[in-house]
């Protein structure tokens, strides 16, 4: 619901009414009443009276038309220092701009149609459109993470996985490497077992001939058998001897390569996100802040030139201009009506 605006004359009087028209000279509302009272007055008959329904649309635009030093009523215009000021402005800081000074409504004439104002909207349109690039880069940027993300996660699936593969198969050999190794070892004792029981066998059966030969055999016989005998088994222990001073003892051990131990040990980290910051490429211009323009006037408007002996420059802005090359050419310079 709209805020209600008075009649600032009726509700001086007392009354209560609604405006129908705002004043932007006196910064107040007038019923139809008080308006026509309000035009036929020579002083305030010039006052720019707009109606209620289009005030409304500025009511909270937030323009300053008091001095902020001295609180007075914003009423003249310097164009030496490009500021609007009050009468209290004019000994203090202004005492030197005399031929500089014209009324603030002559300086805002045709304001509306003015290179600051077209700047302005431009400037204006220029961020819009500039604030839309930015918010679309930073909403791509953000998909781009969310992309950068996904592709981050399935390498370090794929990563692991290859890792788990290769060592799937390093350890697949290295069974079938121990398999070998302990089948070998063991066949090598199962050789020499094999060669130790064929000779036992063959010492048991000399002792039972030797036993029953004792018991059985004449003193002759058992006399040529002892010769014979001695010797075969001295024979056989010379086999054994042999046989068992080439046996090899075999200690199975494991050796974990250098790197598996490492990464258990030393590998504290599977990988590292990184973060590779840079400056936001977006065409962002920053806005400025342009001075008023003064409409100049036509050549019957000129007034009186005054005399360079009695003018005063002003130095505004030093421009530093780097140096190409060996010399250069300089010839002059032109100042846009928007301060370029």
């Amino acid at each position: 619901m709209a805020s209600f605006i008075p009649c600032g004359p009726c509700a001086h009087d007392g009354n209560t009414r609604n405006a129908e028209k705002w004043c932007a000279d006196c910064n107040e509302g007038f019923c139809n009443v008080c308006e026509k009272a309000h035009k036929s007055l020579r002083i305030t008959r010039d006052h720019n009276l707009i109606l209620i329904e289009d005030y409304r649309k500025i009511e909270n635009v937030n323009v300053c038309v008091q001095c902020e030093e001295h609180g007075s009523k914003l009423e003249m215009y310097c164009k030496v220092h490009a500021k609007a000021i009050c009468i209290a402005c004019l000994p203090t800081k202004h005492k030197d701009c005399s031929d500089s000074i014209i009324l603030l409504a002559e300086a805002a004439k045709n304001a509306k149609t003015s290179t600051a104002m077209a700047d302005l909207e431009h400037t204006i349109n220029e961020t819009l459109v500039n604030i839309q690039k930015c918010r679309n880069d930073r909403e791509a940027a953000t998909e781009r993470i969310e992309i950068q993300e996904k592709i981050i996660k399935k390498r370090i699936s794929d990563t692991r996985e290859s890792i788990n593969t290769h060592l799937d198969d390093l350890e697949r050999k290295l069974l079938n490497e121990l398999t070998t190794t302990h089948t070998s070892c063991r066949s090598k004792y199962g050789k020499i077992e094999k060669q130790l029981n064929e000779m036992e066998k063959e010492i048991k059966r000399l002792q039972e001939q030797t036993s029953q030969i004792k018991r059985f055999a004449p003193d002759i016989q058992v006399f040529l058998s002892t010769y014979q005998m001695n010797k075969e088994i001295h024979d056989d222990v010379k086999s054994i001897t042999k046989t068992v001073a080439s046996v090899r003892d075999y200690n199975i051990e494991i050796e974990i390569h250098q790197g598996i131990t490492s990464l258990l040990k030393d590998v504290d980290y599977f990988a590292r996100v990184k973060v590779d910051e840079s400056v936001m490429n977006c065409p962002f211009k920053d806005t400025k802040n342009d001075q008023a323009q003064i409409q100049v006037p036509t050549r019957q408007q000129v007034p009186t030139r005054r005399s360079v002996h009695n003018t005063k420059l002003q130095l505004q802005q030093k421009i530093t201009i780097k140096q190409r090359g060996s010399e250069m050419y300089i010839t002059g310079c032109a100042i846009l009506a928007n301060g370029n």
